[in-house]
């Protein structure tokens, strides 16, 4: 079995730094097994760039959110330096080139969130842009993933998608089957986010703050046959603690 590990929204600088900190330990525990890591989208935040308005005790520089997602791209690197990274470009990422279409447009094509990120110059690392028909096969099984769901809810996404899918944006974690008349099955899911809720001078005051969910996810495959074994991986909180279990072991942060 090859196994993927699935890292959702995470909106770096402003992760959650022990649910973070959780999932490296997990995926140190598992580095020589991890054939393929997918990010879902959103990784990086580029609040510095949004165009919904920014608070005015916030930092707005785009090179410090820049250099600190490096920092994570470089540990991942050094982690497991053999293991595929597909990174998923999310709305939040996708903000850069918004921002130089509607303020510079006399700069577009000369920087991309692929090029200041330094994606294309790190071995083992796929960029797959944002729209409407994003999609990567993972480890090239049944299981293809795309940073927004196709629908509100898993359910109505497993309608429109008629495939297997595993998808970020939403911060939540949720699944939906459908099964076919010929006994074919497929399922729809999100595994959560990674980011901070409390940071709301980031984040906003939206009313459904209390339902984002701090998870990640596994993916175990059959090379031969591309079937597929996922597991959603809920991170807890209580107190100052998160912690997870992951294959019967528990982790704490």
């Amino acid at each position: 079995m090859e196994l993927a590990v699935i890292i959702p929204d995470t909106h770096v600088p402003y992760e959650h730094k022990k649910a973070f900190a959780l999932v490296q330990d997990v995926i140190k525990h598992h580095k020589s097994h991890i054939k393929e890591i997918v990010f879902l989208g959103d990784f990086a935040d580029f609040y510095a760039v949004n165009g919904h308005g920014k608070h005015p005790q916030m930092l707005h520089n785009l090179t410090e959110e820049v250099e600190k997602v490096i920092e994570c791209f470089d540990w991942f690197d050094k982690t497991v330096p053999n293991a595929k990274k597909i990174f998923l470009e999310g709305n939040h990422e996708f903000r850069l080139e918004r921002f130089i279409s509607s303020v510079c447009p006399q700069l577009f094509g000369v920087t991309s969130t692929e090029h200041i990120l330094k994606i294309a110059g790190r071995p083992n690392w796929t960029f797959v842009p944002y729209g409407p028909n994003q999609s990567h096969k993972i480890l090239d099984s049944y299981l293809k993933a795309r940073h927004e769901p196709l629908a509100s809810s898993a359910k109505m996404t497993a309608s429109k998608a008629l495939c297997s899918l595993v998808y970020g944006h939403i911060h939540r974690i949720e699944e939906s089957h459908i099964v076919g008349l010929d006994g074919t099955n497929h399922v729809c899911f999100s595994v959560g986010w990674l980011g901070d809720k409390r940071k709301d001078k980031v984040f906003g005051y939206v009313k459904h703050h209390h339902q984002w969910q701090l998870g990640f996810g596994l993916v175990y495959v059959e090379h031969e046959s591309g079937l597929f074994y996922h597991q959603k991986i809920p991170i807890l909180q209580t107190g100052n603690e998160v912690s997870c279990v992951v294959n019967g072991k528990r982790f704490s942060k």
